[in-house]
């Protein structure tokens, strides 16, 4: 039995990159401070709390990552006939669906979980700097260094992959329609 894709693409592109943009985060404010979050005296509240919080980090995240692919949509534009081919590709009806549609939707999905992860992630390594210096302050330094070599290079991987996905996304849909033919 399949996942139904918008309980995937759900999980992938808001929930998964909202509990690693602010685990980190969480976990310093239980460790360092006196918060319980309110889970010892209202536990259903607390839970109702953190699981928006992932969801309200996710969203800002995906959020961002749209504007970056609106971005590249328009940057694609003359190559690619970006805007013509989406509103092509999503007029068009089939008795059964073409297999490339498929294909294309779990691109899409792959590149908004890229895109969000783009912000997660130096979110994740940022707050785990913050962790490590709250445990070992003399390494200020050395958490500093790798702290910014990380999510640097966390946003460098993660922005080549969405961008090189987009680019899939691209030629593969300008092909579907060139071979459907118009609506």
């Amino acid at each position: 039995m399949d996942i139904p894709t918008n309980i995937t693409r759900s999980t992938l592109t808001v929930l998964v990159p909202g509990m690693i943009a602010i685990a980190p985060w969480l976990l310093a404010l239980v460790q360092h401070t006196d918060a319980t979050l309110g889970f010892k005296d209202y536990p259903t509240l607390a839970h109702a709390a953190l699981f928006s919080s992932v969801i309200v980090a996710g969203v800002l995240c995906e959020g961002l990552g749209t504007w970056l692919e609106s971005f590249w949509d328009k940057s694609r534009e003359s190559e690619f006939e970006v805007s013509e081919h989406w509103y092509a590709y999503l007029s068009r009806s089939f008795e059964s669906e073409p297999v490339g549609y498929r294909y294309l939707s779990r691109l899409a999905t792959a590149m908004y979980f890229e895109l969000s992860m783009f912000f997660a992630a130096p979110s994740f390594i940022i707050g785990a700097g913050v962790l490590s210096y709250l445990r070992f302050p003399e390494l200020i330094w050395l958490e500093i260094g790798a702290t910014f070599i990380l999510a640097g290079g966390a946003m460098v991987f993660f922005s080549r992959q969405a961008h090189d996905t987009h680019k899939v996304i691209c030629t593969t849909r300008r092909e579907i329609m060139r071979r459907v033919g118009p609506p």
